[in-house]
């Protein structure tokens, strides 16, 4: 929904407190929503979610909301709606008072997943989530069937520079636990396929392997995100066999230089055989690519072409780079005076998140001259691909000409 309909749609409601969960590049929506709460009926209202927890202060100061909970909430929520009339008690949450920013210690407990109850699904339209199909495998299994997306585990173990991880600390749900919500969904709702939507939902091969023959038994379809370095020619077997149609992996580039100034902990040699070996077993591949990274150059670009043609993959789409808060990118660019204002930074995400706008240019090429290259990239990778075997140069010359044809006609 429209962020103003969100809105209007709080006065059908009789509530005594509102939680409000976010990302960072949804301040806006925030500071809407909860300025639509307080003319509505004046309850307290907390946020929660990745936007307080990376910027607490910001949160407090440009929204409506009465306090923050600062990671994880499940414990903190319930301390904190207890005890809203002394907060300064409450450890882990942000909030005003007397117009300032108040911080408490942070909390110490350590929560499990496994203990976490599974969602009300009675309260969901659950219509609605079921038919969303595998993200990682789109064109695998055409046709309709009841799908949805899971997370199992918060956070990741790595720590790439332009990444804001969901949780500071990585965690996962036992394989137990695991199987026990897969099967809730499928003898409820018939759930035939699932998408994990784990930052790094193979982070450990131990894990999966205890839960894979529960994964192959139950017949679920799923498709996941890995890494180039967690995988290899045997493991890639045990996952195809549990029933993997599909993987994502950050590529990110197909430079060295890149790939260090990022943090990745990854190396093109690791990319090149992880992608060959996937390919040989029939895997679809979700490939992730990010352009213009800090030290990008016409090289580094080269460079990435040329990894996708020796893979003979097509590639796909790059993301120009964004900096996030709670990525250390983004310290980086506070840090060097390149982000002046935050809340005018986060209006600009929110609104030209994924259209051809350059927020931050760590280039040395003109802001007009980032999206024409990035295109040129992508359209080498798809013609390198395309135009290999003569039934591809085929396939791609008609499909060029049913594009065009479908745009005359348009």
């Amino acid at each position: 929904l429209p962020k103003a309909a969100l809105a209007d749609m709080i006065r059908e409601y009789d509530f005594d407190l509102a939680g409000i969960t976010a990302f960072s590049t949804q301040q806006p929506a925030v500071k809407l929503i909860s300025a639509a709460i307080k003319d509505y009926n004046g309850v307290p209202i907390i946020a929660g979610g990745p936007l307080p927890t990376y910027q607490p202060d910001l949160t407090i100061k440009t929204t409506a909301c009465d306090a923050c909970v600062i990671g994880e909430g499940e414990i903190a929520v319930v301390d904190l709606i207890r005890n809203f009339d002394d907060l300064p008690s409450v450890n882990g949450i942000a909030f005003r008072k007397d117009g300032e920013v108040v911080m408490t210690p942070p909390r110490v407990e350590q929560l499990s997943l496994d203990d976490i109850p599974f969602p009300d699904f009675s309260l969901f339209d659950m219509n609605r989530y079921l038919k969303q199909h595998n993200s990682f495998a789109r064109k695998v299994n055409p046709g309709t069937y009841h799908s949805m997306s899971v997370i199992t585990s918060r956070g990741c173990p790595y720590s790439c520079n332009f990444c804001s991880r969901s949780s500071p600390r990585f965690k996962h749900m036992s394989p137990g636990r695991v199987m026990e919500l897969l099967t809730v969904l499928r003898n409820t709702f018939g759930v035939e396929e699932i998408s994990f939507g784990d930052e790094l939902f193979l982070a450990h091969k131990n894990r999966f392997r205890e839960l894979a023959p529960d994964l192959k038994a139950s017949g679920i379809r799923w498709g996941a995100q890995s890494r180039v370095n967690l995988v290899d020619q045997e493991f890639l077997e045990e996952i195809k066999e549990a029933g993997c149609i599909g993987l994502g992996y950050g590529i990110e580039s197909g430079s060295q230089k890149i790939l260090d100034n990022m943090n990745k902990q990854t190396t093109v040699s690791q990319i090149e055989r992880a992608m060959i070996d996937t390919l040989s077993l029939k895997i679809p591949v979700k490939v992730q690519l990010i352009f213009g990274y800090p030290g990008e150059d016409d090289h580094t670009i080269s460079e990435t072409v040329e990894l996708f043609r020796r893979i003979d993959h097509p590639g796909r789409r790059f993301n120009v780079i964004v900096p996030i808060p709670g990525s250390p990118l983004y310290d980086d660019c506070i840090t060097q005076g390149l982000i002046p204002d935050e809340e005018s930074y986060l209006a600009k995400i929110e609104i030209s998140f994924g259209v051809p706008n350059v927020i931050l240019n760590f280039t040395p090429w003109p802001d007009n001259g980032i999206y024409p290259r990035k295109m040129a990239a992508e359209k080498a990778m798809l013609n390198n691909y395309a135009n290999k075997t003569p039934i591809r140069k085929i396939r791609n010359i008609a499909g060029k000409a049913y594009r065009t044809l479908r745009r005359s006609r348009n």
